[in-house]
């Protein structure tokens, strides 16, 4: 089966994401999404984060419906901070027969070369990378496992989303309602 690993902190997860998943299972060659909620990123270590349980509950809430983008909790019990060259070499021990792709957006595809291992990750994965709105990318890293989709520009972000909740400027959060409603019913605080 042919899998894509859609990783991310989803803090929260919002409609661009669910836009992204969509579009990369519907457009690439994969079988099913996997969304790979990460306990802490290795390049957002000054961010604070809205409780694992919640955000991987609200993973669940805004892909329910989804029967083949599912949510994944397998970087929860793995060594922190969490490297996604670590949890492809994990997933390939736990699931040997799947091809495992990665779904990054272009502005961390700007990052790549920082990521642990990363030639390693290239070679043998295919990375599929969506265009962000605000984001031109100067220079295009080149290689036969790259593939940049021609997919609609997402402008949301889970920043803009978190500063519009704190400071009350509800209308228009693109985010799904049962998210918005599960983030007020818990009380969850929103850290900008």
């Amino acid at each position: 089966m042919n899998i894509g690993l859609y990783f991310g902190a989803f803090n929260p997860v919002h409609d661009g994401h669910v836009s992204v998943a969509n579009y990369v299972l519907n457009n690439c060659e994969l079988d099913k999404v996997w969304l790979i909620l990460t306990p802490q990123s290795p390049h957002k270590t000054n961010n604070i984060l809205i409780d694992f349980k919640h955000r991987y509950r609200m993973l669940q809430i805004a892909f329910e419906k989804y029967k083949n983008i599912l949510p994944k909790d397998v970087e929860k019990n793995l060594r922190s901070p969490n490297y996604s060259i670590d949890t492809l070499e994990y997933l390939k021990t736990k699931s040997a027969n799947n091809i495992f792709s990665i779904i990054i957006g272009n502005d961390n595809m700007e990052k790549f070369t920082t990521w642990k291992e990363y030639n390693k990750i290239i070679e043998n994965h295919k990375v599929y990378v969506y265009p962000r709105k605000s984001l031109v990318i100067e220079s295009k890293m080149i290689h036969q496992n790259i593939h940049y989709l021609n997919g609609p520009h997402i402008d949301v972000s889970a920043t803009g989303i978190r500063k519009s909740i704190a400071t009350n400027q509800l209308s228009n959060l693109k985010i799904h309602p049962q998210v918005f409603k599960y983030l007020t019913s818990n009380n969850i605080e929103i850290n900008i």
